[in-house]
């Protein structure tokens, strides 16, 4: 630490601890979880009767999105109530989401600590309405959950078709874990042949050469999970030989 020139308040030092509470999370050895203090909040939280409270609410569960799969879908309904020129009125599908986002919190997970000698896993899906991932680990057999992230698509974004969805699902998911995936060779599995059609495009222009360019830093191992459900197919991908007017020069084994 001398070297490094840092230094340390002993009033603020935690040692020999086995868990610690930092910035409304439970840091332990099992992994990171959420504050009780601060989601007892959530839970005793009444129905909002306005937008301010509203925000607040929302502003409370965002910080913790991280630990909901599917956030920004199960958030929507009450999101929408917070827009300009949105009536205020509480409909049953707005209670229904206030309602499966406090038990979303309540209930949330153990998130377990990154491993830097272990591959990431990477899962996406894309629906109507929203795209999401998950970024695991397998340690010991087993998958453990580091992060959930979800978005929400604009109206333009909504009108894709399935496989550029899927595809925009893989593209913000990648930007999102970026600190984590970048320089590592990672597992991706989606549940459409996107890589595929981006792959086959041919001459490829506007967004899907910008979303080439914006992959072509990372190694990958994709699986088609909806070609082959029992039979993925592992391809190695290198896009750092990618070219944005040739995306088919990649290497395969």
């Amino acid at each position: 630490m001398k070297e490094a020139n840092l230094k340390l308040s002993p009033t603020k030092c935690h040692l020999f601890r086995l868990e610690v509470t930092y910035l409304g999370h439970i840091i332990s050895v099992e992994g990171v979880r959420t504050d009780p203090d601060k989601i007892s909040a959530v839970k005793n939280w009444k129905g909002p009767t306005d937008v301010h409270q509203l925000r607040s609410f929302l502003g409370l569960c965002t910080y913790y999105r991280k630990f909901v799969k599917d956030f920004s879908t199960i958030a929507r309904p009450l999101h929408k109530l917070t827009e300009t020129k949105q009536k205020f009125i509480c409909t049953n599908e707005c209670n229904n989401a206030f309602n499966k986002l406090k038990d979303a919190l309540t209930s949330a997970p153990i998130l377990a600590y990154p491993e830097a000698g272990k591959q990431f896993i990477l899962d996406t899906d894309a629906s109507h309405e929203s795209i999401g991932a998950v970024l695991s680990q397998e340690v010991e057999g087993q998958e453990h959950v580091i992060a959930y992230f979800s978005k929400y698509l604009s109206r333009p974004e909504r009108n894709y078709c399935v496989t550029r969805k899927e595809l925009l699902a893989i593209v913000k998911a990648v930007e999102h874990f970026h600190p984590y995936l970048y320089g590592r060779r990672f597992l991706l599995r989606t549940d459409h042949a996107s890589l595929t059609w981006l792959l086959n495009f041919k001459n490829p222009e506007g967004q899907v050469a910008s979303w080439i360019q914006r992959l072509q830093d990372l190694k990958t191992v994709a699986n088609s999970k909806f070609s082959q459900p029992s039979k993925w197919r592992e391809r190695e991908y290198s896009p750092k030989l990618v070219n944005v007017t040739s995306p088919l020069d990649l290497m395969y084994e």
